[in-house]
This record gives C-alpha cells, sequence and structure tokens, in this order.
C-alpha cells in the first residue's frame, strides 16, 4: 500500500525574533557586517537574484526586510532565503527553526505546554545524608554540585521519590529540570519533567551550555559525564542527538565529541561528527571499551580540553 501525504501546514513565522546572522551563519552564507555597501543596521551579502559577488544586497537587522543596491530587488528575508535555498517550504522551515521555542506560533497540544516551570512539591535544597552518600558514591563533592547546579532532593515519598532534581537553566530561567534516582532498586535511573510541563523540552537543549565561551565545547552522552569533565562541557542526555541540540552545538567553532567507549558511543559520535562537520571543526575522542567520560582522569580530562 502506498501510502500519500498531505502537504505540511506552515505556523506563522515571527521573523521578528530571529537574528538573520545565525540564520546565515549555520546556513555557511557569507555576510559582511561592514564595508562601502553596508550602512548602518545592515548586513551586506552576495545578491542571489543578480548574480552580484560585491556585497550589495543589504538585509536590515531590525525590519528583516532586502535591498539589493545592484538590481533592485526588495521585500523580505524569507523572499531571499526562497531564492537562496531554491524552495518557498525550505526557507520557511529554516526560519521556523531559527525562532526561539518559547516565542513560536504552535498548535494545539504544543500552547499547552508550560510558561514556567514548577519543581515537585517535595523537592527541597535541603540534602539528605541518603543523598550526601550516594554523591560521594559517585566520586563527587555533593556541596560543589549542589551549589552549583542548583540541586533539590526528594525524599522516600511521591512520583520523585529517592531522586535529584537537577534544573535545567536557560538564560537564568529554568526551563525544563531531570532527575536521578539515588537508589539501585530502579530500571530508570534519569527521570526527565515531561515536555507538556516544561518550557523547552530536555532534549531541544544542552546541559550545561551556559557554562561554556561560546568558541569550543566538549560534547558528552551523561549528565555525570559533563559534570566530571566541569565547565566547557555539555550533555545531550543519551546517543541520540537532536536537531535542536546539533543546531547549538553548530554555533561552536570547536566541538571535541566524547562519547561512551561502547559500540553505541562509537556509533553515535562518528554520526554526530559528519553531521556537524560542514558547520564546525569536530575532533573525535575514542574512548577505551566500557569507559566514559566519568571515568576518566583529571590528566585525562585536562588533555581532552586542551587538544
Amino acid at each position: 500500500m502506498r501510502r500519500i501525504q498531505k502537504g505540511k501546514k506552515h505556523d506563522k513565522v515571527h521573523i521578528e525574533n530571529i537574528d538573520i546572522r545565525e540564520v546565515l551563519d549555520e546556513l555557511n552564507i557569507y555576510y559582511t557586517e561592514s564595508g562601502k555597501n553596508v550602512s548602518s543596521g545592515w548586513i551586506g551579502t552576495p545578491c542571489p537574484f543578480c548574480g552580484d559577488d560585491s556585497n550589495h544586497m543589504g538585509i536590515n537587522l531590525e525590519s528583516k526586510t532586502i535591498s539589493c543596491f545592484k538590481c533592485g530587488t526588495s521585500g523580505t528575508v524569507i523572499k531571499y532565503l526562497t531564492e537562496e535555498l531554491g524552495s518557498f517550504n525550505k526557507a520557511i522551515e529554516v526560519l521556523g527553526d531559527a525562532v526561539p521555542r518559547e516565542l513560536k506560533s504552535f498548535g494545539q497540544s504544543e500552547k499547552e505546554r508550560s510558561i514556567k516551570v514548577e519543581l515537585p512539591s517535595n523537592a527541597s535544597k535541603l540534602i539528605t545524608p541518603h543523598h550526601a552518600e550516594y554523591l560521594r558514591g559517585r566520586g563527587f563533592d555533593y556541596k560543589e554540585l549542589t551549589e552549583k547546579y542548583k540541586f533539590h532532593f526528594c525524599g522516600p515519598t511521591g512520583k520523585w521519590k529517592n531522586r535529584i532534581i537537577v534544573p535545567v537553566i536557560r538564560q537564568y530561567r529554568m526551563i525544563t529540570f531531570t532527575s536521578i534516582a539515588i537508589s539501585e532498586n530502579t530500571n530508570l535511573r534519569y527521570r526527565h519533567l515531561e515536555e507538556e510541563k516544561s518550557v523547552i523540552p530536555i532534549k531541544d537543549y544542552l546541559f550545561g551550555l551556559e557554562f561554556t565561551d561560546g568558541n569550543s565545547c566538549c560534547v558528552v552522552e551523561g549528565l555525570f559525564d559533563m559534570m566530571r569533565m566541569g565547565d566547557g562541557c555539555v550533555c545531550t542526555f543519551g546517543t541520540k542527538t537532536t536537531s535542536e541540540q546539533k543546531r547549538l552545538l553548530s554555533k561552536f567553532s570547536t566541538v571535541k565529541i566524547v562519547f561512551d567507549g561502547d559500540k553505541a558511543g562509537k556509533v553515535a559520535g562518528e554520526k554526530l561528527a559528519n553531521d556537524l562537520a560542514p558547520f564546525c571543526d569536530c575532533k573525535i575522542f575514542d574512548l577505551p571499551e566500557d569507559t566514559d567520560p566519568d571515568q576518566l582522569s583529571a590528566e585525562d580530562i585536562k588533555k581532552i580540553k586542551s587538544s
């Protein structure tokens, strides 16, 4: 049986919320912010309509309008990207991805997503001896982690019982949270807040992003891997990397992939490197079999970061 797919209905794209420079960076399209053909508040780029290669196509950073000083073509960035990409649908898709998720015009199910994240009612800032023992057993200074990552702790009752609650912060705002079970009697070591209760789903973000310099980062699978490696490292919460996570990683000049040393980690690391290669310099660090970054020595971590 052959399935006929209906055309995709596009939500309205709020181009006023987009930094067009980020879009051009992601598409690897050259532009300049200065020069004789570039006015204040504009950027200049070659015009795809007349074949100009002298940055006569101006894009206004505020209004997102375009104007070629050579051929006179004008309009919006949608028209410009449609010509560059050869497809109106592709232009809308690219611009839609560039809008911050919390500013998008969603369908009904997305509108129901929370605009504020609430921690579990029984989550406390006070650590219990059991939680402290668990973190010490993993080789961490629980006081240091609690202060830096704003840990909360749930006791032996409720939906999040016997878990460490780890807030995920974006620009000083909690967008979701994950949790770590301290009991061995569980099949679900990590449990994330549901998407509909999150401002941004956890797999659409990178934990630790606020502790990077914006130029280079290490990327690992797990939460404790990231905490072991420290500042400059981000976590994807598993080997599967979403398109939104790849978009965030593509903004770095250098990405160092340090996935687990098992087969799944090696395959996923290779795929991620191939996907990011057109946008940034990627380095893969192959760890020994059955080794993950949480087990690396301080010396090994230093070597990876400085490489």
